[in-house]
């Protein structure tokens, strides 16, 4: 088990935290890295203290590069020590050791590309968590399963996730979130991109830790990211003849959306002075928004279908 999956942390500012998640981990008899991300407390002081105790490489970066280029570099990490996954978790304690053990033994059959968690079940949340966190992860759900046309994944900006180190290989890192919304990238993409992957029921405990999450940053990166893998999936679909339908059904979507979005738009200016393609009778413009908006509903109903047929072959998750 422990020559396959390596143990990443992310550790920043986590004096209170670090040393209770490092033993804990340690017992899991695998190789646990931790990289301290510019630390300004003692967090970076009491890695060192562990360091000789533990199974425990510290990696330290020279500045705060942020949660996402600290995760992408500890799997560049693990991959040139000949590791076939990354067990990534966070430094913050918030995640349960058993939780972390489900994982790692998903990862050691190697029957997956890609493992996830999911807090959002009956007993996935221990304490409150705050109300930006829930719809942030209400709104990224919604996005993946919509990017990825199935309905059995959930909570994609969850910290705790297990992949190959063959990701390394499609990562586009100009697009790659350099601080938020690194898990919804890892998951969305993981899924566009065919890969084997199996999603966990885990705890996420809620108690003193705290987080500089930017919500609009988040919407933004959200946004961003959901246009570009819409993109690419055609684009890995086309490459694929028993795709390609789904492929084309998609391209129509986009199209017949974009329609719907510029008639809307156009029904809009009826009320106002501007003059637009020379007609200004409500009713003919309703009708013209109304053919559109059910044409455009029945495209993605199909297209969803098709999308949701492909996707069950390759996604397993815990009922």
């Amino acid at each position: 088990m422990k020559n396959k999956v390596a143990i990443g942390v992310l550790a920043y500012n986590e004096e209170l935290h670090i040393r209770e998640v490092v033993t804990q981990l340690s017992s899991l008899d695998a190789k646990i890295f931790v990289i301290d991300d510019k630390s300004n407390d003692d967090t970076l002081k009491i890695l060192k203290d562990l360091e000789n105790d533990f199974n425990l490489q510290i990696i330290e970066n020279e500045k705060n590069y942020g949660a996402g280029s600290s995760t992408l570099k500890l799997l560049e990490e693990v991959k040139a020590k000949g590791f076939k996954y990354l067990l990534k978790v966070d430094g913050d304690n918030q995640f349960k050791v058993s939780d972390v053990r489900r994982m790692l033994e998903l990862l050691s059959s190697e029957n997956y590309d890609f493992v996830k968690s999911n807090r959002f079940w009956e007993g996935g949340l221990e304490g409150k968590i705050p109300n930006n966190r829930y719809i942030g992860n209400l709104l990224a759900t919604m996005l993946l399963q919509f990017i990825s046309g199935t309905n059995k994944l959930f909570d994609p900006l969850n910290g705790l996730f297990g992949v190959d180190v063959k990701f390394l290989d499609i990562v586009n890192k100009k697009l790659y979130p350099k601080r938020y919304g690194y898990p919804f990238y890892f998951s969305t993409l993981s899924a566009v991109s065919f890969f084997n992957i199996f999603q966990i029921n885990n705890t996420v405990t809620y108690g003193n830790q705290k987080s500089d999450l930017s919500s609009f940053k988040m919407l933004f990166t959200l946004i961003r990211l959901t246009k570009h893998f819409l993109t690419l999936k055609i684009k890995n679909k086309i490459l694929v003849g028993k795709y390609q339908r789904s492929a084309f059904l998609d391209s129509v979507f986009i199209f017949c959306s974009v329609l719907t979005f510029i008639t809307f738009l156009r029904f809009l200016l009826i009320f106002t002075e501007i003059q637009f393609l020379n007609s200004s009778f409500v009713g003919s413009w309703a009708l013209i928004l109304l053919v559109i908006s059910i044409f455009t509903i029945f495209v993605f109903v199909e297209s969803f279908k098709e999308e949701k047929a492909i996707r069950s072959q390759y996604i397993q998750n815990e009922e």
